[in-house]
């Protein structure tokens, strides 16, 4: 392989082996996916390929910094040892050799799956206070610390004296607070200061990464410019830096058409309330509202009265309408009633809403910008983030996955016909890498965005696939299987209400039917089908990062 820092980005990207480019179109992050990268190039005989692996080590080494677990496995190998910088291999070495999973972790694993973030960080504590030494427990509070949205008790617990040579894991964690607890330009000088440890361009592109957010775009210029030179494999990187260099993350454009807003709820009245007034402080650009009340028995009815006059007076008569269904439907259904409406019909555009998110107010002129770069596409959704910790991200770009050497389908398995879509974005937090725009597979049912003749074509959202998210997903692939591919608008972050931890726990009826309806959707569409739009979706994107390479080279050679 040529040497990547004098060869041109889009040769460059020419020249790597068909899978590992299929691998690195869905992105370059997350623990799993990049292991998995970094096996299949070692795997390969290739010596080319060696500094895309090793750097995808080192990335997941990066972030994720303190686990001991993975540094153990990833030393175990004499072959990948020997590749990895002195400097990588001896922080790899004292971390695995400081991190011991206790004996005994029945009752913390009782708390994790409960999601109960009081007890589990009490317990935690308390195990620091026992086992200081044992960095399981440093790990344990940096991840639920973050994820339960408690930075400053994560500092407390961080407050100890390391093993001497430890440095820049330690700076890198401090980072990773500071990052998250919006101390971005601290956060920026202790990633560089973690030198190669991460590999030549995990500092220089988290710091970047933080300037962005920090709103200095003229620092993360150079030190991402600075990350590509040094990694122009890492197509996350690429693809977030064509954006900021195109000046995609704050575009916004009115979408050129009338747009029917669709809600529909069953007994959330709190919710769609608190939806509904974010909807009403948005600029709505002359939309039409529909919201079907779906036989709710709580106090929906009268907050949706209490809404009329406030939208009438916001747009105009007859701009808010509500149907009232004497029985729930399902969603499916409610949907596909809110689609055949003939006064939505009338509309150019058909906007979903879940009931219970939370919208900045530029949402729609967000997704207008995604429709004036991409207006072929068959649906525009949205990055979707935790309401009460927007660092976890619940929806992203998702890709389709199947597997051309899997069985023949079969009825008698769980999995009758197995395909999934991507999960990048839920084996990290967010550091900035998904705020890219670009097309999908499938994009989130939360807030998603069709032209209405797209829509009513595509035919019905499956109502045997009730209740569920998978009707969403099964509608999407047959977009998909019709060239008609979704595109993601990652500057749009919508909030949802839902949390992903103890709010999201479903008894086991609810978990029977939905592995029912995953079962269901499988079956819906043939093998031949799948793999024919997973080519199409792959070629859909490579020709995507190629315009967008070009167009980045184009600044570094300028």
């Amino acid at each position: 392989m040529s040497d990547p820092a004098v060869t041109p980005l889009g040769s460059f990207w020419s020249i790597l082996p068909e899978p590992l480019r299929h691998k690195l179109l869905l992105g370059f992050t997350g623990r799993l996916h990049l292991l998995d990268m970094a096996g299949g190039c070692l795997r390969s005989g290739d010596p080319g390929l060696t500094p895309v692996a090793v750097d995808a080590v080192q990335t997941a080494f990066g972030e994720n910094p303190l686990d001991g677990a993975m540094a153990a496995e990833l030393l175990a190998h004499p072959s990948l040892r020997e590749l990895l910088p002195a400097a990588t291999r001896a922080c790899l070495e004292l971390l695995a050799g400081s991190w011991h999973r206790p004996e005994n972790t029945a009752y913390y694993e009782r708390l994790l799956v409960r999601r109960d973030f009081p007890k589990i960080m009490h317990f935690v504590e308390q195990s620091i206070a026992k086992e200081p030494a044992n960095l399981y427990w440093r790990e344990q509070a940096v991840a639920m610390g973050l994820v339960g949205n408690e930075p400053d008790w994560v500092r407390a617990m961080m407050d100890f004296a390391p093993p001497s040579g430890l440095e820049p894991v330690m700076d890198c964690v401090a980072a990773r607070i500071n990052a998250f607890d919006g101390r971005r330009a601290e956060a920026a000088r202790l990633y560089q200061r973690t030198g190669d440890v991460f590999g030549p361009a995990f500092g220089v592109l988290n710091a970047g990464l933080c300037m962005l957010a920090e709103g200095d775009p003229a620092s993360a210029n150079l030190l991402l410019l600075d990350a590509v030179r040094h990694a122009p494999w890492n197509t996350s990187l690429l693809l977030r830096l064509h954006d900021l260099l195109a000046g995609r993350e704050g575009e916004q454009c009115r979408l050129g058409g009338s747009t029917a807003v669709l809600l529909y709820s069953w007994n959330k009245a709190i919710e769609l309330d608190a939806t509904l007034r974010s909807l009403h402080q948005s600029e709505l650009d002359g939309a039409s509202i529909f919201v079907l009340d779906n036989g709710s028995t709580d106090e929906t009815a009268q907050m949706l009265a209490s809404w009329q006059s406030r939208f009438d007076s916001r747009l105009g008569a007859g701009r808010f309408t509500v149907v009232s269904l004497p029985v729930n439907i399902g969603a499916p259904a409610a949907r596909n009633w809110l689609m055949r409406l003939d006064a939505v019909g009338r509309h150019d555009f058909a906007c979903y809403l879940d009931d219970d998110v939370d919208l900045p107010a530029d949402w729609l002129l967000r997704l207008g910008a995604a429709v004036r770069q991409y207006p072929e596409a068959g649906v525009w959704g949205c990055k979707v983030v935790d309401h009460a910790n927007p660092a976890l991200i619940q929806s992203a770009d998702s890709h389709l996955l199947a597997d051309p050497d899997s069985p023949p389908p079969d009825l008698t398995r769980m999995a009758p016909n197995p395909f999934r879509l991507s999960d990048l974005h839920i084996q990290t937090m967010d550091s900035g890498l998904f705020d890219i725009l670009r097309p999908c597979a499938s994009v989130t049912g939360c807030c998603h965005l069709f032209r209405t003749r797209v829509l009513r074509d595509a035919g019905d959202f499956a109502i045997h696939l009730s209740p569920s998210q998978y009707d969403d997903m099964e509608h999407d692939l047959r977009l998909c299987e019709a060239g008609l591919f979704p595109v993601y608008q990652g500057h749009l972050a919508v909030g949802h209400k839902k949390r992903s931890g103890a709010a999201s726990r479903v008894s086991a009826p609810e978990e029977g039917n939905a592995l029912g309806n995953k079962y269901k959707m499988q079956t819906m569409h043939s093998r031949a089908d799948i793999l024919a739009a997973q080519a199409a979706e792959r070629a859909v994107l490579d020709d995507d990062l190629r315009r967008k390479l070009a167009s980045v080279e184009r600044t570094i050679l300028s």
